[in-house]
C-alpha cells in the first residue's frame, strides 16, 4: 500500500537529493522504498511542477500531483506552472486543463472539479 508524504528531514532516499535550490519533495512510498516523487518549487507566481517521478504508472504521476498541489494550496497559493520535464500525455490523463503557458490558474478549481474518480 502506497502512502504519500512531503520529504522530511531525517529521509533518507538515494535516488533524491534534497536541496532547497533544487526543489522541494512530495514522496510516495511504499514501505520504506520509494516507489515516486514529486520535486516543486515555490515562485512568485505560484507553483512550479519540476518534475515526477512516477516509475511509468500513471495512477501514482496523478496521485503525486494532486498531493503536491494540495500542499501549495493549503500555503495559499492557487496556481502552478509545469516544467518541460512534466509529460504532456501524463497531464492529459489527470484531465489538467493545461494553459498556454503551461500553467494552471486555479488549482483548487482543479482539484474540486477534476476529479479522476468521476470516470468510474
Amino acid at each position: 500500500m502506497l502512502f504519500m508524504r512531503p520529504y522530511r528531514d531525517g529521509d533518507s532516499f538515494p535516488e533524491i537529493s534534497p536541496d532547497p535550490r533544487s526543489g522541494l519533495y512530495f514522496l510516495a512510498l511504499d514501505g520504506d522504498r520509494l516507489a515516486g516523487y514529486c520535486r516543486w518549487r515555490m515562485t512568485p507566481d505560484g507553483v512550479s511542477i519540476e518534475e515526477i517521478e512516477d516509475g511509468g504508472d500513471p495512477e501514482l504521476f496523478d496521485g503525486l500531483l494532486r498531493g503536491t498541489l494540495n500542499l501549495a494550496l493549503e500555503q495559499g497559493i492557487e496556481r502552478a506552472r509545469f516544467s518541460d520535464q512534466i509529460r504532456p500525455d501524463r497531464l492529459a490523463t489527470s484531465m489538467v486543463p493545461v494553459g498556454r503557458e503551461n500553467d494552471l490558474k486555479s488549482i483548487s478549481y482543479f482539484l474540486e472539479n477534476y476529479r479522476k474518480c468521476k470516470m468510474f
